[in-house]
């Protein structure tokens, strides 16, 4: 049976134990916090957590001391330390007390999450130390999926990307923008937007970042081919990518399992599930099928109903009551007897033949993607500032001085990319400085010459956000990176990155869109750019 594993975080400021607390919660771990670190000691003495992150720096309390004492009694416990005053002493002294990371403030969550993952069941999925040419020549022929997107490795080291598309079933495909040979795309951000019969309009975003060298022109002519959700047809472009080793990072391999009898239905499923890129494994028993998903860690199990007549519905009892997190999709005929039972057992989906690609399709999107899609980014906290944002102003844990302008109220504290901006900062525990502003700022105002060659003098670095129409899909960027020199020397760099707005100039993308609009500015923000790394 699964256990959830715990987290103890001690540190007397509120907003590093909110952080940690968001932190790990994603990741799903229970999380205790304590500000009183006579409470957090008495808490860590008193229950077997998984882990301790402990601060040093603890008011008039030391955190050491608190770790020695916690060693008399608790020698095993894994402990990781979190600092903003780091020292050699306190470094010499946690390594001998065994501590299994020191971690400077400001973190980012993957530094505080990956020590705490080797220990316990939340294993990273892949090595992102891993290249592509490293990687077992079996994993090549798996696509990799981020989000509703997929992608998979050339024998020349190019990436073949695509997408699959939802809500499909009662409309259909009329036509499809691709991007241009030659055009650099990103993570997240529009790869392809497809127009449908019924007047709207979907993106799908690139699974990777690099520079696209072919497209499938075959779309063009007939775009119904996305439809079927074939892979190595229905591909939109060859990439040459930028950075392998963090497309890894952040895609999947999505495991299926499909359980099922004998017979030319169950064939055809199978394949089905193949031909979506989608690993799937399968068994013909149920006690095989339950030792897979636990061995595996398979999210999505996909039963052939028919072969089981009137076990299936035992057998889905089974899975739910011994598998953790499994979703579970049931193949039917129409009519049959056992629907009842499947829909009392809260299945995921309960499908009736002749099931479609255009339907598997959206099924396994909707079963592997999470919330997020759906999730409002916006707060409701009642605030007197004005919600616009001009400026946003940080030193990053390289030591950079560093300013984002924004320009066309593209960033508002309240919602959309602002809005996370501002919390995922907090999130990783950086001090920020944030103007607000009452009117319109745009970068073809006078004003702002002057403005950016002050900020220039100021910073490190500087990034410029704005809309501009560049003839491409809403929410496709171009980043131009260029080096400046002020008084405190020549080797600085300044960012403009031109946002594709919508129509209606009204700056609302996906949730999709803005995340990634969203991460790839912070990640500006917070990295070590060379001007050599452009």
């Amino acid at each position: 049976m699964y256990n959830q594993p715990s987290i103890l975080v001690i540190d007397d400021e509120t907003y590093i134990c909110e952080s940690c607390n968001r932190i790990f919660s994603q990741a799903g771990y229970k999380v205790d916090t304590c500000i009183n670190p006579d409470n957090g000691f008495r808490q860590a003495l008193m229950n077997n957590y998984n882990a301790i992150v402990l601060d040093l720096k603890l008011g008039k309390k030391d955190g050491i001391s608190l770790l020695k004492g916690i060693r008399k009694k608790k020698p095993e416990v894994p402990v990781v330390i979190i600092t903003g005053y780091p020292t050699k002493e306190s470094k010499k002294m946690s390594a001998e007390l065994g501590v299994l990371d020191y971690i400077l403030k400001p973190f980012e969550p993957t530094e505080l999450l990956e020590p705490i993952q080797k220990i316990t069941f939340k294993e990273p999925a892949v090595s992102y130390k891993t290249i592509y040419t490293q990687v077992d020549i079996k994993s090549r022929t798996y696509y990799r999926f981020f989000e509703s997107s997929w992608f998979n490795l050339e024998s020349d080291g190019l990436i073949r990307i695509g997408g699959h598309l939802s809500n499909l079933l009662n409309t259909t495909i009329e036509s499809i923008t691709l991007p241009e040979p030659g055009s650099i795309i990103y993570r997240g951000l529009p790869l392809a937007e497809v127009t449908l019969s019924n007047k709207t309009k979907q993106i799908i975003p690139s699974a990777v970042c690099g520079k696209i060298t072919k497209v499938n022109s075959n779309l063009r002519k007939d775009p119904s081919v996305l439809e079927k959700s074939v892979n190595q047809e229905s591909w939109i472009a060859i990439v040459n990518p930028e950075n392998p080793e963090e497309d890894i990072k952040e895609s999947e391999i999505r495991k299926i399992l499909f359980l099922g009898r004998k017979s030319n239905k169950e064939k055809d499923y199978f394949n089905q599930l193949i031909q979506m890129g989608y690993n799937t494994i399968k068994a013909n028993s149920i006690d095989k099928a339950i030792e897979v998903i636990n061995k595996e860690k398979i999210k999505v199990v996909v039963l052939d109903a028919i072969t089981f007549m009137d076990k299936g519905p035992e057998y889905v009892k089974r899975i739910k009551q011994e598998c953790n997190i499994t979703k579970i999709i049931g193949l039917n005929n129409p009519n049959s007897k056992f629907e009842i039972l499947y829909r009392e057992n809260r299945i995921f989906y309960y499908g009736v033949n002749p099931i479609s690609n255009k339907e598997m399709a959206d099924v396994l999107n909707c079963a592997f993607c999470d919330k997020r899609h759906s999730e409002i980014l916006e707060s409701n906290k009642p605030s007197l500032l004005p919600k616009t944002i001009s400026k946003i102003s940080i030193t990053n844990r390289y030591g950079k001085k560093v300013a984002l302008l924004a320009y066309d109220d593209l960033l508002q504290n309240n919602q959309g990319i602002g809005y996370l901006l501002i919390r995922n900062l907090i999130d990783r525990s950086y001090p920020i400085e944030a103007v607000h502003c009452r009117s319109r700022k745009s970068l073809s105002d006078t004003t702002e010459i002057q403005n950016i060659l002050n900020e220039k003098e100021k910073n490190d670095r500087v990034i410029i956000i704005h809309n501009k129409n560049l003839n491409r899909i809403p929410g496709s960027i171009i980043k131009k990176i260029e080096e400046y020199g002020n008084s405190s020397g020549a080797d600085n760099i300044i960012t403009t990155i031109s946002i594709q707005p919508p129509v209606c100039y009204k700056i609302i993308f996906d949730n999709i869109t803005t995340r990634s609009l969203a991460d790839l500015i912070i990640n500006e923000m917070t990295s070590n750019l060379r001007i050599t790394d452009k």
